[in-house]
């Protein structure tokens, strides 16, 4: 059978004709099989509602639901205004999606033109000229769905082609009066400015603008302020490059601004106040970033400080991080190399291998054996030699801080995997959570570690992320044996497994059918009072929610 997408064609109607003709399979309906194995010659003798999308697909002419989704998709894009469309391209410049904007420009280019904002997002220089000939005073006008000056779209957003004429355009803004220190704030009180935006980095590490030299040095030449606190801070957390400090410290020496540096204290953060350029050596020693640490102490600050977060000081922050060049770089400019006693002087030597000196302290400071901080810190950085070291010292495996996070969280979050073997060989608990966030598995999830997920997966019990992650194997043996976790409740959350489908709908379906052919219960209401189909539906998983109304599988 060979069909066509057509304009009213839609997702919904598509969904609902593969639950009808999976209902008539299971009803033994002979044309219903006649019709799959047409279409799908190699489909299973009790095919699941995938099966079913997968071969109503292939009627389309496509090669599979997701390619169906993805057509449908487009069909429903064009039925959206070009108002809606701008909107979505001009959030991803902040907390949006940068990638579907991308897709969403290749459909539907006329967006470069849609408004000032779009085209300045985009490098329309063209269409910037033109409203800007009429409507000058546009240059420093706020809108969008950001609020934002049309400089601020220009600094952030990182859309296909908007690079090329960015300086350009730029330059065109500015000399109709754009502010070049234009800003907004994050929530916190943090100023984003728009030399913020081209420089770029810090939290998630964001690309900078593919122009962001030339534009930081166009914005600082028509007023922008060169002692950008955010962009200092942005910079000084992702890698050991001095670039950007370099560039600019030197801007403001030219402005007679370098004391700002220098003053005491400065908006970058910490609970203890100090100058930008302390706070910013202590990011380098707890970062190792070594070349930002010569440079930074090369222009006054002061290798006998302390650490803004931990108060600690830095050579000691240095050797407890077992940032050996680090702390000789800090006493060649002068700190102070007293031997570490007690706690810290115990940390140093495990970060530093020295057995004898380790075991020394901990039979004088016992408590030394229950500080979780090396643990997770070792863990943290992959050193597995200092894991091994704490365990043969006899720290438990387990040991936590506060929180309850262990060195196996650690580990798994960092992708630390000859630690996390380590650690299961010492028979460290493969699914205690922490008192805020999930257990190992839930790190996996969270941070991406499929490689994680799948070394925990055949040892763990926790359902809840087994379902989230997908682990079909490992999750079919637990509920083949023990089918009442199918409605194991989250103690924390009182959500099931159903509640916890994977992001993929195609995954998602897979795993509610697992799990109501376990027995999972999906009239099973969470602390809001909602269903599992309900939370579904609100997630967009509306084949996984078919799959539940009505009570479960069989009834389609």
């Amino acid at each position: 059978m060979s069909r066509r997408l057509t304009p009213d064609s839609s997702l919904e109607t598509l969904r609902k004709e593969a639950k009808r003709w999976l209902r008539d399979l299971r009803a033994g309906d002979a044309e219903a099989r006649q019709r799959l194995a047409a279409a799908l010659p190699a489909a299973p003798a009790m095919p699941g509602l995938r099966d079913v999308q997968w071969a109503l697909a292939r009627e389309h002419g496509l090669p599979g639901w997701p390619a169906l989704r993805e057509a449908l998709a487009d069909l429903a894009l064009a039925r959206r205004s070009l108002a809606e469309q701008a909107e979505i391209l001009l959030r991803s410049a902040w907390e949006g999606d940068p990638v579907a904007a991308a897709r969403l420009l290749a459909r539907s280019p006329e967006l470069r033109a849609h408004s000032l904002y779009t085209s300045v997002a985009t490098g329309d220089r063209a269409a910037v000229e033109r409203r800007l000939a009429t409507d000058p005073a546009a240059a420093g006008r706020k809108g969008g769905p950001l609020g934002w000056e049309p400089l601020l779209y220009l600094a952030y957003a990182r859309l296909p082609g908007g690079d090329a004429e960015a300086l350009a355009i730029a330059r065109m803004l500015l000399d109709r009066g754009a502010d070049p220190n234009a800003g907004f704030s994050d929530g916190w009180d943090n100023p984003f400015t728009v030399l913020t935006g081209v420089i770029g980095e810090g939290e998630g590490d964001k690309p900078p603008h593919p122009q962001a030299a030339a534009l930081a040095t166009l914005l600082i030449e028509r007023g922008a302020d060169p002692y950008d606190t955010q962009a200092l801070y942005n910079t000084s957390i992702t890698r050991d490059d001095t670039t950007w400090l370099e560039f600019l410290w030197r801007h403001c020496e030219s402005r007679g601004r370098t004391a700002d540096w220098l003053a005491e204290p400065s908006k970058l953060g910490g609970r203890v106040p100090m100058a930008a350029i302390d706070y910013l050596l202590g990011n380098a020693v707890a970062y190792n970033h070594v070349r930002r640490a010569e440079w930074l102490l090369a222009h006054g600050a002061k290798a006998d400080g302390v650490h803004a977060y931990s108060g600690s000081p830095l050579r000691e922050e240095a050797l407890t991080y077992g940032h050996a060049a680090m702390a000789n770089l800090l006493e060649r400019h002068g700190a102070a190399a007293a031997p570490l006693e007690g706690l810290a002087g115990f940390r140093a030597a495990c970060m530093r291998l020295d057995r004898d000196a380790a075991q020394a302290l901990a039979a004088q400071h016992p408590e030394c054996l229950q500080d979780a901080w090396t643990m997770l810190t070792a863990a943290r950085q992959g050193r597995a030699d200092v894991v091994a070291l704490l365990l043969e010292l006899g720290v438990d495996v387990d040991v936590c801080d506060a929180t309850e996070q262990r060195g196996l969280h650690n580990a798994v979050a960092s992708g630390a995997m000859e630690v996390a073997k380590l650690l299961i060989a010492g028979g460290a608990d493969i699914d205690r959570p922490t008192t805020q966030f999930g257990g190992p598995l839930g790190f996996a999830a969270h941070f991406g570690r499929r490689d994680m997920a799948e070394l925990l997966a055949p040892l763990s019990r926790d359902v809840l992320d087994l379902t989230w992650l997908g682990m079909t194997e490992r999750l079919r043996a637990l509920l083949t044996a023990e089918p009442g976790l199918a409605n194991h409740a989250d103690p924390r959350a009182g959500v099931t497994p159903l509640f916890t489908l994977p992001d993929d709908e195609d995954m998602a379906v897979e795993m509610a059918e697992l799990l109501l052919a376990h027995g999972a219960d999906p009239s099973l209401t969470n602390k809001d009072g909602l269903t599992a189909e309900q939370v579904a539906r609100r997630r967009g998983l509306v084949d996984a929610a078919e799959l539940m109304h009505g009570g479960g599988a069989a009834s389609g």
